[in-house]
């Protein structure tokens, strides 16, 4: 079944840096139209920051994996500037008490009227019960 969905940042980073859910998150995108938060492109650069510095990935193709991610991003996504979601961000952060970063995904799926999808259990467990999300794992 072909969907819609909004990718957070973990989604998106694991389909370009390799972990336990990169098969199921490349299952996901490539089943769905993906809309996401230009915060996006920032959090899956730290991602390969991370990758470079804390795990001694090779920087080369750790550069063009996020070369190709934020290509990703900018080509597939349907983008939205989180400027726009950052009152109902706030919103959901303090009711849910989750981060403004994370709450901008949540938002950007209320507004759109379709599902969340996230690796991050803390962000699932939060606002299962009122936005509509699912958990990769």
């Amino acid at each position: 079944m072909h969907g819609s969905v909004v990718l957070d940042s973990s989604i998106i980073a694991a389909i370009f840096f390799p972990e336990k859910i990169s098969m199921k998150a490349i299952e996901v995108a490539e089943g769905n139209d993906g809309t996401t938060v230009d915060l996006a492109y920032a959090e899956v650069a730290n991602v390969a920051w991370k990758r470079t510095i804390h795990s001694n990935s090779n920087a080369e193709t750790v550069k063009t994996a996020l070369t190709d991610s934020q290509a990703f991003i900018k080509e597939t996504c349907r983008v939205i500037p989180a400027q726009d979601l950052v009152a109902e961000a706030f919103e959901l952060s303090c009711a849910h008490r989750v981060t403004v970063y994370d709450a901008l995904f949540l938002a950007a799926a209320a507004r759109c009227g379709i599902p969340l999808v996230t690796a991050d259990v803390k962000l699932y467990s939060a606002a299962r019960e009122d936005v509509s999300i699912q958990l990769i794992r």
